[in-house]
């Protein structure tokens, strides 16, 4: 299921591109003083704001805190948003930096309970905690548990019955029963008619199948996804993928407004499951990767980042051309493979060329990665430089690299402004925010939203014209003329507005408003 593709600009945006054909200087002409009267404002101003070189915490880059540290917001819950934020900051750990969003984990038995009764209020919490820790929330929801049942147990009885296997002690779902299909379809539906397109929602991790909601077989003991059914023949093997890719629909049917990732599986071993995640990255879901840092964990002879991750994206690139370039549409999101801790225990240092957390931070880069959850460990002062180099390249880094802008403008009248951005980091950002310009003075202020659609900005420099007219009352004088990226506050469930996105420009205010020139209002 392909989802839905933006269009290069809305009414709106596109009505004031066709001013910009009219008012605007020509491109790339800095020096026009739109001194013809015909030719509307000009571009007389400028400015070429500092540069930053610091790392940048924001949301959906960077690293992410796990389940809070477990201090709070798992069912039931204990605590008001505001208690437990103030929960995580009291225990956050040694040395990890802050972080932009916080990933959960539930199963579907967690978050209804009773069919019908979505458990809104856990996941309401959680966001509204996250907000007020300027963090968006990532999850996903699972369905197989360690040492019971991760559906619901009213799925399981009548008159539902959906069919379900026990393997060591553990009920496994049969992903292929039509009602199981079902109510899964509906449960995601549910969950994205409340959250589908909330700013505090970064993105949603699709994970119904498998261990954790892994899409493995590791918590028992068959082999892998198709044989733990033992289908008899290719037709009986191609209907277990059609059930999977079933639920991957499901999401991308129902999270068209949400960023979407799955894990990383298949390859030449494995043309089955190359077949469903080639079919969740054409429907235009990103990826993740477990146990990223893997060069040996498992033993000497065996790593993820040599036997699992080239070949898997080998294959999938095979079967799915544009798989290479899905991170400019979807994020690449990492977990670590067993704690830092670990890490140093095992003797792997951050030293170039050869360091194993070196390389695997080097390869995060080279995957566009821009999230990595780092299960909310203290980190090890060894790592802490190489951690920073990645907050200050991995994601997105927005920099304003210059501004033009009118000298002066009438109250009523048009101002012209063309900004140069940069995106200094390696991945876009996910999610459309506001670009906005605000006119600061003793006398009065106003805001202006840019034309400019920040998911398209790529790594690299995107420039932006817009036209915009000063309120006809407000009054003459000299104003700040400031800069923001901004979210919006979020509704069902009401959260704070994320703080506007830090930039990597100096001088950016407390308030996220990057202060760039003056214009005169007369």
């Amino acid at each position: 299921m392909q989802r839905a593709i933006r269009p290069p600009c809305s009414l709106y945006q596109c009505a004031l591109l066709g001013l910009v054909v009219l008012f605007a200087c020509t491109p790339g002409d800095d020096d026009d003083t739109g001194d013809d009267d015909d030719a509307g404002p000009g571009l007389e101003v400028t400015v070429d704001p500092a540069a930053s070189s610091e790392p940048l915490v924001n949301p959906g880059i960077g690293f992410a805190d796990f389940h809070f540290g477990w201090w709070c917001n798992l069912p039931p819950i204990t605590f008001t948003p505001e208690e437990c934020a103030d929960r995580v900051r009291a225990n956050w750990p040694e040395n990890h930096p802050d972080s932009g969003t916080a990933y959960f984990r539930w199963t579907w038995a967690e978050i209804e309970p009773v069919r019908g009764v979505i458990d809104f209020d856990l996941i309401d919490n959680t966001m509204q905690t996250a907000a007020l820790l300027g963090q968006s929330v990532s999850f996903r929801i699972i369905t197989v548990q360690e040492g019971g049942r991760g559906m619901p147990d009213w799925l399981a009885e009548a008159p539902y019955s959906a069919a379900e296997l026990d393997i060591d002690g553990l009920k496994w779902p049969d992903y292929r029963d039509e009602t199981f299909q079902a109510e899964h379809q509906r449960m995601v539906a549910a969950l994205a008619a409340r959250y589908g397109g909330h700013p505090s929602l970064d993105h949603v991790d699709i994970g119904p199948v498998g261990c954790w909601g892994e899409w493995n077989t590791a918590c028992i003991s068959a082999t892998d996804l198709f044989s733990v059914y033992s289908p008899e023949d290719a037709a009986a093997e191609q209907a277990i993928v059609e059930s999977y890719e079933s639920l991957v629909d499901h999401y991308l049917d129902a999270f068209s407004e949400t960023p979407l990732v799955m894990l990383l599986i298949g390859g030449p071993a494995a043309p089955l499951e190359t077949q469903v995640g080639a079919h969740a990255a054409a429907g235009g879901a990103g990826w993740r990767a477990d146990c990223w840092g893997d060069w040996g964990y498992w033993g000497p002879n065996w790593n993820h980042h040599e036997d699992i991750y080239p070949q898997s994206i080998e294959a999938l690139t095979a079967a799915y051309a544009d798989f290479p370039s899905t991170w400019e549409r979807a994020p690449v999101v990492l977990e670590t493979c067993g704690t830092w801790s670990t890490w140093v225990d095992l003797g792997w240092t951050a030293e170039a060329p050869d360091g194993e957390v070196y390389r695997s931070f080097e390869w995060a880069l080279e995957q566009h990665s821009s999230l990595i959850n780092s299960k909310y460990q203290p980190f090890p002062e060894s790592y802490l430089e190489i951690s920073d180099d990645y907050l200050t390249r991995g994601g997105y880094r927005i920099r304003l690299g210059s501004l033009s802008h009118s000298e002066t403008a009438a109250p009523g009248g048009p101002f012209a402004i063309r900004a140069t951005w940069s995106n200094d980091g390696v991945a876009p950002m996910y999610h459309s925010r506001d670009v906005r310009y605000r006119l600061n003075g003793q006398v009065g202020s106003q805001t202006f939203v840019s034309s400019a659609d920040t998911r398209e900005w790529l790594p690299g420099e995107h420039t932006v014209d817009d036209v915009f007219t000063v309120d006809a009352g407000l009054q003459a004088g000299v104003y700040s003329l400031e800069v923001a990226i901004v979210s919006e506050a979020g509704v069902d469930p009401l959260t704070v507005a994320l703080s506007p996105v830090r930039l990597a420009n100096e001088e950016q205010q407390a308030d996220g408003w990057l202060p760039v020139s003056e214009l005169t209002v007369e």
